[in-house]
């Protein structure tokens, strides 16, 4: 949702609130080893409106995280609690509510500026998808929208870079603009602009590597209905270029030069049910010169030659049991839903559905983010998973998903990895 899209109202008002999530997950890692976790998360939130202009949001968290026994991945850890932390922090003043009220007048030019924690996106979310502490302008000037934004990464955030010295933590600085076109009746074509700045520091310091991947963005899409009304439709292409150090290297940074492409088509039949079909495919180039991961430093590209795996800090569901970073890969995805006993009042909001997931390396020589795919060969298998998502009432949601990943020749090990995926979260 665009910032300006909020409903805003007149006056001085103040809402607060929170829930909590109980979750449970079981699955099989790349070594097939099990692992099962229950998962306690309490969230609070309170916002503060003054007439449409001016907005303040804060919003904490707190967890515990029960691990059976010994099956924590970081096995150091056992059991971890969430210390309360601050999720959101941020003031927002809407100038174009501001000077409609001092001259009594909406004028052709409006838009809000944030300053704060606050989650940010670019694009489609594909290079860009994260929380930042970040300053954002949006501006709204006739059939243009212009964003523009500067921030640093949170510090429990993961690092995209999984060399084990550097994968907990990251300080990264980011800075950017998005130009969005809404003249044309179906169609919101948009273009952006993306620098990182990385300033992460291994802890403790280690001998024999130095990090740092600064990487550039420059991506072009539109979104919209295509054809006909029902039909939506979602582009990106993305190019990437920048600075690394490759692995082993402590002088000297080699080239980034990689892209990455998605497509997605979706149709919302009228009928019963609301049945739902979607087809996406999803693009990042590969290096074949990168030893054992596309997403790691160490084990990553080789000294003196340009690094073309496609790395970026975006979303894009890549199925649950496997759930690869998008580096080296083409993935074709199928998907489905409805809403089977809609007609029911108890049920009318349960969403049953469906994804298939079809994985393909780009360089069948390079790695992807999972090291076990070390096999110099383009299959990597294909993934099968259902979903139920049921709010059950307006305070009360639940959901649950089971993905399988069956591995292709890219594989040595053939088992099939399972995933099981189920909360309940309960708003008050």
């Amino acid at each position: 949702m665009r910032l300006d899209e909020q409903d805003e109202q007149a006056g001085l008002g103040f809402d607060a609130g929170g829930w909590a999530t109980f979750g449970f997950y079981h699955y099989e890692d790349a070594l097939s080893q099990e692992h099962t976790l229950r998962q306690y998360e309490l969230r609070g939130w309170g916002s503060l409106n003054i007439d449409g202009i001016h907005r303040f949001y804060l919003r904490g968290m707190t967890g515990y995280d029960d691990w059976n026994g010994g099956q924590n991945p970081q096995p150091i850890h056992g059991d971890d609690f969430t210390p309360p932390r601050i999720e959101r922090a941020w003031y927002e003043v809407n100038f174009g509510r501001l000077l409609a009220g001092q001259t009594g007048d909406r004028g052709a030019v409006g838009g809000k500026f944030r300053v704060g924690r606050a989650f940010a996106e670019i694009g489609t979310a594909l290079v860009l998808s994260m929380p930042l502490d970040m300053v954002q302008w949006e501006i709204n000037a006739g059939n243009w929208d212009v964003k523009a934004l500067l921030g640093k990464t949170v510090d429990w955030v993961s690092n995209i870079d999984a060399s084990a010295d550097i994968a907990s933590h990251q300080d990264r600085c980011f800075w950017g603009f998005e130009l969005a076109y809404n003249g044309l009746d179906r169609h919101r074509p948009f273009a952006y602009f993306l620098a990182n700045e990385d300033h992460s520091s291994p802890v403790p310091d280690t001998v024999g590597q130095d990090y740092d991947y600064s990487s550039r963005y420059i991506g072009i899409g539109s979104e919209g209905a295509l054809l006909l009304r029902n039909l939506r439709y979602q582009a990106e292409l993305v190019g990437e270029w920048g600075k690394t150090y490759s692995d082993g290297a402590v002088s000297g940074q080699d080239d980034i030069c990689a892209f990455a492409a998605d497509l997605l088509l979706e149709y919302i039949f009228d009928a019963k049910t609301h049945p739902k079909v979607s087809l996406e495919y999803l693009f990042g180039s590969g290096d074949s010169d990168r030893s054992t991961s596309s997403v790691a430093t160490v084990g990553g590209n080789r000294i003196g030659t340009t690094d073309r795996a496609f790395n970026a800090f975006g979303f894009r569901d890549t199925g649950i049991a496997f759930s690869p970073a998008i580096s080296n890969l083409h993935t074709y995805i199928l998907g489905g839903s409805f809403f089977p006993l809609e007609e029911h009042k108890f049920f009318e909001k349960m969403e049953v559905g469906t994804k298939t997931y079809f994985y393909h390396k780009d360089e069948s020589g390079g790695p992807i983010s999972d090291s076990t795919a070390n096999a110099r060969e383009q299959w990597v298998g294909w993934e099968w998973d259902i979903f139920c998502n049921w709010r059950v009432y307006s305070d009360l949601i639940w959901t649950v998903r089971y993905g399988a990943f069956q591995p292709g020749t890219a594989f040595q090990d053939q088992q099939c990895r399972q995933f099981l995926f189920t909360a309940v979260t309960y708003s008050f």
